[in-house]
């Protein structure tokens, strides 16, 4: 297949170049995939260089905006009124490139910054933007800086539900009929899902009618991260015809049930506080389950026969002190590495987590955390 080429602006191409400046006789195409590996801002320093790269960072086909010296002040200075001003900051670095940038289709689009309800518009219209533009790999981390807004679920960015609402005609939506079930039916909305094959969403409030909608109007969604949503008490990922590699739902404080059923499934990360379903998951060998901190105990996870074809297993272990439940692990033959992080509660014996590495005669790697 011959890649597209970049069409860039030649009013401000030289004619000839330095003798020793090759670099800049590669063509267009070659130069915006060398800057697509650079930080956004190292991309942007370019055009300075001279006239030959002024515009070529702007046809780039990925657009991470990562503030982490940002984050970390903020998380340091724990200052409402500097969160204000880093925030405005980030909004306008971000609409100031988005304004400039030319690509017709995008890769990547990431957004990283701890942005909460206030920021709504300008969050929508960055979400609209990727969307417009067939993004592949779509990633809103709005994650608190620090524990302020850490708990408070009403300050979260709220996803826009009418992007997925069914187009009727030019200016209006609605939902799909009521009575069809959400995996038989394909809406023709606003904008086309079909090339998204990354979706990550933290501190985002999203519906699990969202969800659903995501797994069934993706067709190539491959990876699948929810952080931090509330009111979302059952859930179920199932489908023979899903191509769902990686699944992590984390910090869902009101998650009380998740069912799935996904057989190209290799990797899986949940904290649930009562029933937890694996069914039809034979590519599963990466598991991250939190055990101990409710209802959902060790001894259910012994029931799920795909322990065994396990390759990577990290749990969340609380209250084992006098139990012998670890004791009953069965065998994992193709386990090569084990992450414990086990709360404890003042002087208590670890010994049973022993029993985790006898059950794993080819462990390479243990990893014990302990708080």
């Amino acid at each position: 297949m011959v890649a597209k080429q970049v069409s860039i602006d030649r009013k401000f191409q030289p004619k000839t170049y330095v003798d020793d400046d090759r670099i800049s006789e590669l063509p267009d195409d070659v130069l915006v995939v060398i800057l697509s590996l650079l930080s956004l801002k190292e991309a942007a320093r370019t055009s300075i260089l001279c006239s030959r790269w002024i515009n070529l960072w702007k046809h780039t086909n990925s657009l991470d905006f990562d503030a982490e010296e940002a984050m970390c002040k903020l998380a340091r200075a724990r200052a409402r009124e500097l969160e204000k001003e880093e925030g405005l900051k980030y909004i306008e670095w971000v609409n100031s490139v988005l304004q400039l940038h030319k690509a017709v289709t995008l890769k990547e689009f990431r957004i990283c910054f701890d942005l909460s309800e206030p920021s709504q518009i300008a969050v929508t219209t960055w979400l609209e933007y990727a969307l417009a533009r067939r993004v592949q790999r779509l990633e809103f981390d709005l994650s608190a800086a620090n524990c302020s807004r850490y708990f408070r679920a009403d300050l979260n960015y709220v996803f826009p539900q009418e992007l997925l609402m069914e187009s009727n005609g030019v200016g209006s939506t609605s939902p799909p009929p009521s009575d069809t079930c959400i995996f038989n039916h394909h809406p023709r909305t606003r904008f086309d899902f079909k090339h998204l094959k990354a979706l990550s969403l933290k501190f985002v409030t999203v519906t699990r009618e969202a969800i659903e909608f995501f797994l069934n109007n993706c067709p190539l969604l491959e990876k699948l991260v929810v952080h931090k949503i509330t009111k979302i008490t059952n859930l179920e990922i199932c489908g023979s015809s899903l191509v769902l590699k990686h699944l992590e739902l984390w910090y869902c404080f009101d998650l009380d049930s998740v069912k799935v059923s996904a057989p190209n499934l290799t990797s899986l990360s949940v904290k649930v506080f009562n029933e937890l379903i694996l069914e039809n998951v034979p590519m599963l060998d990466e598991l991250t389950v939190a055990c101990g901190y409710s209802e959902f105990s060790v001894e259910k996870l012994l029931l799920y026969s795909c322990i065994s074809q396990l390759e990577s297993l990290h749990l969340f272990l609380n209250n084992l002190e006098g139990s012998t439940v670890l004791c009953n692990f069965p065998k994992m033959p193709r386990l090569k590495k084990l992450v414990i992080d086990y709360w404890t509660h003042g002087e208590e014996s670890l010994i049973a987590l022993t029993s985790l590495i006898r059950a794993s005669p080819y462990l390479q790697e243990f990893v014990l955390k302990a708080g």
